[in-house]
Parts: structure tokens; sequence; C-alpha cells
């Protein structure tokens, strides 16, 4: 009977001794495995830290971007205000010549501006008794007698 319970013992023991064996290498397998994932977070971390600061970066980036882009609206602004004063201006000035046919325009600046000054002319030169009239357009000479 005696012996019986040592042989029990031993095969427990053994059992236990195997066992203890088998959860001893869990344990390192779970140990190393645990490193593994430390080592992993660890490089995460890293990351995510460099992503934050690249985060910040572009945010600074943006910032100025959206600072310069309503500084730039504001200055288009003024100068959509300017081209529309300078229209204005422009329509202001424009200059009439009264007594001159209509139609005297065209595709030809030379013939227009010998027409032009023809009207001008007839209308200027009425009663001083002046009949002739010379015209320079670049190095040209343009001469008219009016009767």
């Amino acid at each position: 009977m005696l012996q019986s319970i040592y042989n029990s013992i031993k095969e427990l023991q053994t059992e236990t001794r195997i066992e203890n064996h088998c959860a001893r290498v869990a344990t390192k397998r779970l140990q190393g495995t645990v490193r593994k994932v430390a080592k992993s977070c660890t490089e995460i971390e890293t990351k995510l830290c460099s992503m934050d600061e690249m985060i910040v970066a572009v945010q600074v980036d943006v910032d100025a971007l959206r600072e310069q882009c309503v500084m730039q609206d504001g200055q288009l602004t003024d100068i959509m205000w300017k081209l529309e004063d300078y229209e204005n201006q422009q329509r202001r000035n424009n200059l009439r010549f009264l007594g001159i046919d209509e139609g005297l325009e065209g595709s030809d600046i030379r013939a227009y501006m010998i027409k032009l000054l023809r009207g001008l002319s007839r209308n200027w030169l009425t009663g001083t008794g002046k009949t002739r009239f010379s015209v320079f357009i670049g190095f040209r000479q343009f001469d008219w007698n009016f009767w």
C-alpha cells in the first residue's frame, strides 16, 4: 500500500514537473511576446509623437495660408474697387467733340485721324481766313485745302 502511494506521488511529481516545465516554456514565450508588443508600442508611441509634431507644423502652415488668403482677398477687393473707380473715372474723362460727323472712326487709324482733323479744322478754322492745314503723323505730312 505504501508502495502504491509512493508510486502515485512519483507520478504526481512527474506530471507536476511536466506541467511546470510547460508553464515555464509558455511563460517564456508569453514574456517574449510581451517584449515584442512593448517594443511595438514604444515604436508606435514614437511615431505618434512625431506625427503630432508634424500635425502641429501643418496646422501652423494652414493658419499662415489662411491669413495669406484673407490678406490676398482684401487686396483683391481693393484692386477691384480701384479698377471700378478707374473705369468710372475713365468714363468721366472721355472727350466728346461736338460738330464732328458720326461714323468717322474705323480700323484705319491714319484715315480716321485725317477725317477727324478735317472735321475739327473746319469747325476751328472757320472764320480765320486760313484755307490750308498740315498735320504730321509720324514722319509723314498731310496737307488739306478746305475750300
